[in-house]
């Protein structure tokens, strides 16, 4: 059989005395996770009713986010078996059951706030405090990170061949300034396609008058257009 040395149980005290090792396990704070299960505890494909118990809802977060915040070896369902000290299933069903209950979740998240919230009204005061009056109203800001891929893809893999001489994928994001919070993004170009044609592929490019307020923008790169809703530096 295959031995296992499950640190699962390590997690608890992390959470209270090693905070650090608690991010390098699972990439978010303990209060992060806390707030996350609180979340999702509710859905119903962690009560199906079947006589074969889940693992707690902790635990199977856990083993999820241990996954989504590795890659290579270090994420093949062979290793986490390992760590979590769970069988391949488990493991499996765990990564999907979570996926499918933060994906439902998916647009009560991700979105412009209304102009009269209080995380707008945040936003423009952090941006007043720091530059002037004047820009308040810039509380988006734009940007691109290439997602590095484990091997070249099978197919049309030279497109995803980038400028740092890595296969990967472009992510962009578009974030309130005062707390990074993403409010659209995309993801799914390759990671030798510009920035300025993988911005077109977001909601907020597709229809700027629907989602940004008026008389605000966002802040980016000289990679992105100049329009009245996206500003960049002078050139």
């Amino acid at each position: 059989p295959l031995l296992r040395a499950p640190q699962l149980h390590l997690l608890e005290h992390f959470a209270v005395f090693r905070p650090h090792l608690f991010r390098k396990k699972l990439h978010v704070d303990p209060v992060v996770f806390d707030c996350i299960v609180d979340k999702i505890h509710e859905h119903v494909i962690f009560h199906s009713g079947s006589n074969n118990l889940q693992l707690p809802i902790s635990i199977q977060l856990a083993i999820f986010l241990n996954r989504a915040g590795h890659y290579g070896n270090a994420i093949s369902p062979e290793d986490v078996v390992q760590w979590a000290g769970v069988s391949m299933g488990s493991v499996i069903n765990c990564t999907h059951r979570v996926m499918i209950t933060i994906l439902s979740q998916h647009n009560e998240y991700i979105g412009v706030p209304p102009l009269d919230s209080e995380a707008m009204e945040l936003s423009c005061k952090f941006v007043e405090e720091r530059t002037c009056p004047g820009w308040r109203n810039g509380v988006f800001a734009a940007d691109s990170s290439a997602i590095p891929l484990f091997q070249k893809p099978g197919y049309f893999g030279e497109t995803f061949y980038d400028r740092k001489s890595t296969y990967s994928m472009n992510f962009q994001a578009i974030v309130m300034v005062h707390n990074l919070r993403i409010v659209d993004y995309g993801l799914g170009h390759p990671g030798s396609v510009h920035d300025a044609h993988a911005f077109l592929g977001t909601r907020i490019a597709q229809n700027p008058e629907g989602m940004i307020p008026e008389e605000h923008w966002i802040w980016a790169d000289s990679a992105y257009p100049t329009q009245t809703w996206c500003v960049v530096p002078f050139k």
